[in-house]
């Protein structure tokens, strides 16, 4: 029988908050499994200008506290998680009378840095999960990757997202038998399949509107492909610094009637969307292995992604077409052959019961010793 008296203490940036309900669900999914066994205490790291904004939406069950911490945008970087840890130390009190017996940080540079030193004062078995940007960023600046090295190599076990994930982490001097590739789940209540309308060449984007997500790409290739295709239709979902560009795009281009900018929407939205499109596309630069990707094949809809990070390992040709990052030509020709391919559903939904949050928790939970 499982020590109730155990107590996880995690520490991450990638948690909802009163202003960004649907912000990192995938971590909301499996904190919320791991606390049906091992109760959890979690401290949410804001930026000081997002906390400033929202000070007054700052209120949390007593078992979440959020923590602002100062930072000079766009400069010093590689000083964040001393930052982090000033901020952290506020809240040592808490933490003591919480009686954690590990604690989890989950994202790696700045977050895991900071509470690896935090936890030269609590001296509790340590963990780290990684998710992709955290560790593919921040290891191309020496600085960083120095940080990385000394401080994450203190933890007992460091989950990664991807095997590729795994192999950089090792490639900057993390000690490979600390590291352990656990791929993320899926939630089969809330992403499962329905019969798609026939001849419908419907697209959906899932993710944040940055650069790095390959937004403009995507309009782009969608342009090219719409001339053969007029029917095609395209349904953006996220928020972020491009939105008003990739608005302006479209307006231009005079085709708001078959682009829509969705904005953010809640978790049960998102496997809607997913279900009615024939096609999901993340055209992204960098990544672990997107949880989209894995909600899209448990929805019975196929992929078109990128090479780049844990992608390759996950999707395969009967599930999707991979295609170079930044390659907007290539993405237009994936595009059109998806359109003309017999997909397998029930291959599709093989593929995605690999991925199952059961598994991902108890994998957690062995490591962190709950049992």
């Amino acid at each position: 029988m499982t020590d109730r008296k155990k107590t996880l203490l995690i520490v991450t940036n990638l948690y909802p908050v009163p202003w960004g309900l649907n912000r990192a669900s995938f971590n909301k999914q499996q904190f919320d499994l791991l606390n049906e066994t091992l109760p959890i205490k979690l401290i949410v790291l804001l930026p000081w200008k997002e906390w400033l904004s929202h000070h007054d939406e700052c209120k949390a069950p007593q078992n979440i506290k959020y923590c602002p911490y100062f930072y000079i945008p766009k400069f010093g970087r590689r000083l964040v998680p001393f930052f982090q840890l000033l901020s952290l130390l506020f809240y040592l009190p808490w933490i003591k009378k919480q009686h954690p017996t590990a604690i989890l940080s989950s994202w790696g540079f700045p977050d895991a840095v900071a509470v690896s030193m935090l936890n030269k004062l609590l001296r509790l078995p340590f963990f780290v999960k990684v998710h992709g940007t955290d560790v593919n960023e921040n290891s191309q600046f020496p600085a960083r990757s120095r940080l990385m090295k000394k401080w994450l190599n203190k933890a007992e076990t460091i989950f990664c997202a991807s095997q590729a994930l795994a192999n950089m982490l090792n490639k900057q001097g993390i000690e490979k038998q600390k590291l352990s590739v656990n791929y993320n789940g899926v939630n089969p209540k809330v992403f499962h399949p329905m019969q798609k309308k026939k001849h419908r060449q419907h697209f959906v984007f899932v993710g944040s509107l940055i650069e790095t997500k390959g937004c403009n790409e995507l309009i782009s290739a969608f342009i090219q492909v719409k001339k053969k295709h007029p029917a095609m239709e395209l349904d953006i979902l996220g928020e972020g610094p491009m939105k008003s560009f990739l608005a302006e795009k479209i307006n231009q281009h005079e085709l708001s009637c078959s682009i829509r900018l969705c904005g953010s929407v809640p978790l049960h939205e998102v496997a809607q969307y997913i279900r009615q499109a024939n096609i999901l596309v993340l055209p992204s630069y960098r990544e672990g292995v997107p949880n989209v990707l894995l909600e899209s094949f448990a929805s019975g809809t196929p992929v078109i992604s990128t090479r780049v990070g844990g992608i390759p390992e996950v999707v395969n040709e009967e599930v999707g077409i991979l295609v170079d990052a930044k390659n907007e030509q290539q993405l237009a020709t994936a595009m059109e052959q998806a359109l003309n391919i017999t997909w397998s559903t029930e291959a599709i939904i093989n593929h995605a019961n690999q991925f199952d949050w059961q598994k991902n928790v108890q994998h957690v939970l062995d490591k962190v010793g709950a049992q």
